[in-house]
């Protein structure tokens, strides 16, 4: 979904430019690969699980690819590195003593933090337009060791059923626990609050790529989640939330409300959203097609948030962070 694009002059001219964020996320997010490549040598060690084992040296063969990218662009910018992890860690401890449960329960932590943290540095990452792109990769490939684990777990029956649920139909064959149940309701409350907010905002609007942004790019995807959640909740026996009015009465003065305004206000909205969806995802360890949903709406809002990104740059209605280098 594209809503606006830069010239392309402008847009190479920016390419050349990081702001003191993204100087940071890159260097935060190279010494967090570090570390945990030094924890899965440690892991590797001790994990007796031919699968586990599989799963440890298939993500460390990943990283080391993560981490060269990361470093050549900490060096193209000119950003001090941080230290590097020991190329190999040998231990004396008895490798009985770490039973394979804890380690992969731990590599399962290390996995959920790791997917709030590169959303963060890619909201945050505003004026390179590839480096954000590089944190939006390293997002998705979060999103998916997390849901590969979370599988691995459940075959092996190390991770633990939250309370369910009680009022599933009977005649539905598919399990929720409790805090499932709970995040698609509050999505499906969210959203409507979302979509009554743009609803009003439209009628406010002045800037005509704006009214267009708010009417196609973000209405169509809202009324479709709005429709699967809402069959959602009925299909699981969970109450709906009052839905927002159909009809909305057109404002007297426009005039009070400001386009770069709103368009923040709407930023603002979708980047809650987004967190909404990555806390839903890490506690969604029970039904599989449920945390199957909120993985499709992470990512799909993060592309939203890209676009919204660029769209706010050509406009004007993001405050350019300070520049890492003049």
């Amino acid at each position: 979904m594209t809503f606006f694009t830069a010239p392309r002059s402008k847009a190479e001219k920016q390419q050349q430019l990081v702001d003191v964020e993204e100087a940071y996320n890159l260097w935060d997010t190279l010494r967090s690969k570090y570390s945990v490549m030094e924890r899965l040598q440690i892991w590797t060690n001790f994990a007796h699980d031919p699968e586990f084992v599989l799963i440890l040296r298939k993500f460390s063969h990943d990283l080391k690819k993560e981490i060269s990218v990361l470093e050549k662009d900490l060096q193209r910018f000119a950003i001090q590195g941080p230290k590097t992890n020991r190329s190999k860690i040998n231990s004396s401890v008895n490798s009985e003593v770490l039973l394979d449960e804890l380690l992969a329960n731990d590599f399962f932590l290390l996995l959920q933090e790791q997917v709030e943290m590169f959303l963060r540095a890619f909201v945050t990452s505003t004026t390179n337009d590839q480096v954000r792109k590089i944190f939006l990769k390293l997002l998705s490939h979060a999103v998916e060791r997390l849901t590969l684990m979370a599988k691995y777990l459940k075959v092996k029956g190390w991770i633990e059923t939250p309370p369910l649920y009680p009022l599933v139909p009977s005649d539905v064959p598919e399990r929720l626990d409790s805090g499932e149940a709970f995040h698609l309701w509050d999505h499906l409350t969210y959203r409507y609050d979302n979509f009554e907010k743009t609803e009003i905002f439209h009628d406010f609007v002045y800037d005509g790529d704006f009214k267009i942004l708010l009417k196609v790019g973000l209405q169509g995807p809202l009324k479709k989640q709005i429709s699967m959640l809402e069959k959602e909740l009925e299909y699981f026996g969970i109450p709906i939330p009052e839905h927002p009015p159909n009809v909305f009465t057109p404002p007297d003065n426009t005039e009070i409300l400001k386009d770069d305004f709103m368009f923040k206000d709407i930023f603002a909205g979708i980047h809650g959203a987004a967190i909404m969806h990555a806390q839903a995802l890490k506690q969604s360890t029970t039904n599989s097609r449920v945390q199957k949903i909120f993985n499709d709406l992470l990512l799909g809002e993060a592309d939203i948030l890209n676009q919204l990104i660029k769209f706010g740059k050509v406009k004007g209605w993001i405050y350019p962070a300070p520049q890492y280098r003049l």
